[in-house]
């Protein structure tokens, strides 16, 4: 509901990647990986240096004066088996909150953790959106998904970050509904969206649980606000 209300009453610089009449510029490179196109976006040497610190309000100054820079990778996503690489944008999502912290850091980013959020309210929603806006959705997401990455000073995803779980979902449900943060909304939106992810696609490796029992232990407030 709140992606719906916001979607109908926020119109801003933004629309004119994503009216119907844009087109994307062609990228040099493609891939079908999300991940990828993040490790990229974080080598990039076009984005180092633009800003002092982080936060939303790094995004407008980003399209206005390096808009090339930022389609280049928007573009690069050539999306040929829809629900496959939705569901490696949803890990994508989880990776950008989980892998860029360090346990023992505490340092999660309030504007990362809504890549993985909205990405939740994509899923929700797809399936009452006509199917022939299904991949204008998405690629709409992810523009977002990259001007919020590139705001935040593009931390390094780690894919060596050890993630093995040491509970259950019955815990992560608990510390939702009964720990010390479950006051806090967006802790709460978090974990649920992370155990929804899991439900939907399924985790038999438990790296969603993993995750999940990494933020839900290691969490002690926002960053993100430089």
């Amino acid at each position: 509901m709140e992606a719906l209300a916001l979607g109908a009453t926020n119109y801003n610089f933004l629309h004119k990647y994503i009216d119907t009449s844009f087109t994307t510029p062609a990228s040099t490179y493609s891939t079908t990986s999300p991940l990828e196109i993040l490790h990229k976006v974080q080598s990039d040497t076009h984005f180092d240096g633009l800003f002092e610190g982080r936060g939303s309000v790094n995004i407008e100054p980003l399209f206005r004066d390096h808009e090339s820079a930022v389609l280049e990778h928007w573009g690069a996503w050539k999306i040929s088996d829809p629900i496959k690489q939705f569901q490696d944008s949803q890990e994508a999502a989880v990776a950008l909150l989980t892998r860029t912290v360090r346990p023992g850091t505490h340092s999660y980013d309030f504007f990362i953790v809504h890549i993985l959020t909205t990405s939740h309210a994509i899923r929700i929603l797809l399936p009452s959106i006509p199917k022939k806006f299904h991949i204008s959705i998405v690629k709409q997401w992810w523009l977002l998904v990259i001007a919020v990455y590139i705001a935040q000073l593009r931390p390094k995803i780690d894919d060596d970050i050890e993630q093995k779980p040491t509970q259950g979902w019955k815990y992560i449900e608990d510390k939702a509904i009964n720990g010390e943060y479950s006051t806090d909304a967006h802790y709460v939106k978090a974990l649920r969206a992370i155990r929804e992810i899991a439900f939907t696609w399924g985790d038999v490796h438990e790296r969603y649980l993993a995750a999940a029992v990494q933020f839900a232990d290691d969490f002690r407030g926002w960053t993100g606000f430089d």
